[in-house]
């Protein structure tokens, strides 16, 4: 099976000072953009502040969406929302938000939806207990996307978490740069957690944990993907990486780069 590779919403286009994730003004150009390049797909998102101008909201702009990945032969695979990063998903109006994105994401068969659980939603070792009711009805909700959770917390505590609520349509989200800050070994960390590990998100980060160039950082990416053979992933990657002065030269070397490691 092929490792298809992605890059997030946004990432092919400028954005603002310090502004790394943010919804592109001229979204509808990055299709072109992504296939010419080599990529397979785009991350879709939503914003931390709801957007009602953001496509997933828009029946036509959802055809839209359609309409240019099927044009520039993408796939559409992947969304993440960005939302519960600033309201908890425990909360009634969350799992409500939640609910209403999950039915748009089913007209455009997408495959996995990421739950990045920080800030509001933030779920650790500590706290996972607290989370189970919330997403046990996400999960209900979702028919056939599969939840894929974005985290900090150690494989031994999202086993657990994923023993209690009982679902294979429960995955987990490996992100190398968030991942590499933490004082847990980040290879030894896919290796435990490699059988539930739905996508990959890839990028690297240096010791103030801030985002840098692929490969100036602290991931040891020779090692990681030996890992990866030696666990047979199958499975696919999204580049989250700084978009650096040329987000389009940098998208280019990144998948190069990538491609790479596939191949070697």
């Amino acid at each position: 099976m092929k490792n298809l590779v992605g890059i997030v919403q946004g990432r092919l286009s400028n954005s603002p000072k310090n502004r790394l994730q943010f919804f592109p003004k001229n979204w509808s150009q990055e299709f072109e953009i992504a296939s010419r390049i080599g990529y397979d797909f785009i991350e879709f998102f939503t914003e931390r502040k709801f957007n009602k101008k953001n496509p997933i909201w828009n029946s036509v702009l959802l055809k839209e969406y359609s309409k240019l990945s099927k044009k520039n032969n993408l796939k559409i695979i992947n969304f993440c929302d960005d939302y519960i990063i600033s309201n908890s998903v425990k909360e009634k109006k969350t799992q409500n938000y939640l609910i209403k994105l999950l039915r748009n994401l089913e007209k455009l068969n997408i495959k996995n939806l990421i739950l990045p659980m920080y800030g509001k939603s933030n779920l650790t070792d500590k706290n996972y207990y607290k989370f189970i009711e919330a997403i046990k009805n996400i999960l209900r909700n979702s028919r056939n996307i599969k939840i894929l959770i974005e985290s900090n917390i150690s494989p031994d505590e999202f086993n657990n978490f994923k023993k209690k609520i009982n679902s294979s349509k429960l995955l987990f989200l490996f992100d190398t740069g968030n991942r590499i800050n933490l004082k847990r070994d980040l290879y030894e960390d896919f290796k435990e957690m490699a059988k539930y590990i739905g996508h990959i998100h890839i990028k690297d980060k240096n010791q103030m944990k801030q985002n840098v160039k692929i490969g100036d950082g602290l991931v040891n990416f020779n090692k990681f993907f030996k890992i990866l053979k030696e666990n047979n992933y199958n499975k696919n990657f999204t580049f989250e990486t700084t978009r650096s002065k040329n987000p389009i030269n940098t998208a280019k070397k990144n998948i190069k780069f990538l491609k790479r490691k596939l191949s070697g």
